[in-house]
């Protein structure tokens, strides 16, 4: 399971504009979920075409936010987090495994993931991932 926060998916579906590195990166894990509050704040034509073709077709899926009582104690812990960030490591923290993610790209919400520990991955790393792999090229 990858939890995405805004900045990687923005990132990569519009200033990379390469929505089919999700379509490569689902081929690994078929569990790529972007919770309510971070599909909200998806508002760039571009990101919002290139998310809603993924949604479409399946290779991301709309989950529902955290559980309020984890968000709400986490947002006492770490109240320097954004909604977003927050309950993208909220839901994590709920579902706390060696398979799941957290894809965020901010520094803050990496610090707390990591604090959490959770699984942390960025944009960079998953572009790493799929290159180690063989997924991807250089290019």
């Amino acid at each position: 399971m990858r939890i995405f926060n805004a900045s990687p998916l923005i990132l990569i579906l519009e200033e990379i504009n390469e929505s089919d590195l999700l379509e490569k990166l689902f081929s690994l894990d078929q569990s790529l979920l972007v919770p309510e509050r971070v599909n909200k704040e998806i508002s760039s034509k571009i990101a919002r075409t290139n998310l809603e073709n993924l949604i479409k077709v399946g290779h991301l899926k709309i989950c529902k936010n955290c559980n309020d009582d984890t968000f709400n104690f986490l947002r006492k812990r770490f109240p320097m987090l954004d909604d977003g960030e927050l309950t993208v490591i909220s839901l994590a923290y709920e579902n706390k495994d060696d398979s799941c993610f957290v894809i965020i790209d901010e520094e803050r919400g990496r610090n707390v993931a990591n604090k959490l520990n959770l699984n942390v991955r960025g944009a960079f790393g998953l572009l790493l991932e799929l290159y180690d792999k063989n997924i991807i090229d250089r290019e």
